[in-house]
């Protein structure tokens, strides 16, 4: 049974469904199941990464208490999904060292844990959210960000969502490549195996199925910001926000 919050919340998704044509409509099937859980999810995950990442103590338990609230499942293409075989990530463009991981050597990164809120511009959030994973910041100064890149263009593995910051926005210290939540594998249906948190940013800034970030020398207008969304997608009083990074052992 939906709460009356949830309902006006699902409505709100149904009425973008409408408007925005067949891009939402992976949402309807998924939003209206019983169980749309992450436990559920991950009980169904076609992603089949082998080792699975161990949690950080401050992940397991989750520093944060666990998750407050559902996610809906927003996609614009089939969930794809993926394997030590097929999947890779790379930083490139306006590096001095350009990167490449497969998933043994990814999982092997040192990580962080943050506590964050997670913010969709549809209308719902999940609260307290413990994501654990290496920082942009991290990633960026191990690649060594050439003086003339001037945005972050993110690359998601659907081979069709893209979105992009600036690099004055990508020093926010709680911008993450999140690998687990709450002390479990970020299953296929929230972005898994590797998505980006940007916590001080709606949640469409957040790309899913993470695998390549490149720096350009320009700006880079993202999937929805082409639909007429706002580029920078900044929650109020986001520039306040301090963020709550843990480092983990």
């Amino acid at each position: 049974m939906y709460t009356r919050r949830a309902f006006i919340r699902s409505a709100v998704g149904v009425g973008l469904a409408v408007t925005l044509g067949p891009t939402f409509i992976s949402w309807v099937g998924r939003n209206l199941k019983i169980d749309n859980s992450i436990d559920s999810m991950l009980e169904n995950d076609p992603n089949r990464m082998v080792p699975l990442p161990q949690p950080l103590s401050a992940s397991s338990p989750p520093i944060g208490g666990g998750a407050d609230g559902h996610f809906r499942v927003y996609t614009v293409t089939p969930i794809p999904s993926f394997s030590n075989a097929n999947w890779s990530f790379r930083i490139d463009g306006l590096v001095e060292r350009a990167q490449v991981w497969n998933w043994e050597q990814f999982v092997k990164l040192a990580r962080t844990v943050q506590v964050s809120d997670f913010h969709c511009v549809t209308g719902w959030s999940v609260y307290k959210n413990t994501w654990e994973g290496i920082s942009l910041a991290q990633l960026l100064k191990q690649a060594g960000v050439k003086p003339e890149a001037h945005s972050v263009k993110f690359y998601s593995g659907d081979g069709v969502y893209t979105d992009a910051i600036t690099m004055d926005q990508a020093q926010m210290e709680d911008i993450m490549v999140a690998v687990m939540h709450d002390g479990k594998p970020i299953p296929a249906d929230l972005g898994g195996p590797v998505r980006l948190v940007i916590p001080q940013m709606y949640a469409y800034k957040s790309v899913k199925w993470l695998n390549r970030i490149e720096l350009i020398d320009s700006e880079h207008i993202g999937y929805w910001e082409e639909r007429g969304y706002d580029k920078d997608a900044w929650l109020t009083g986001a520039s306040q926000r301090i963020p709550n990074n843990l480092s983990g052992s």
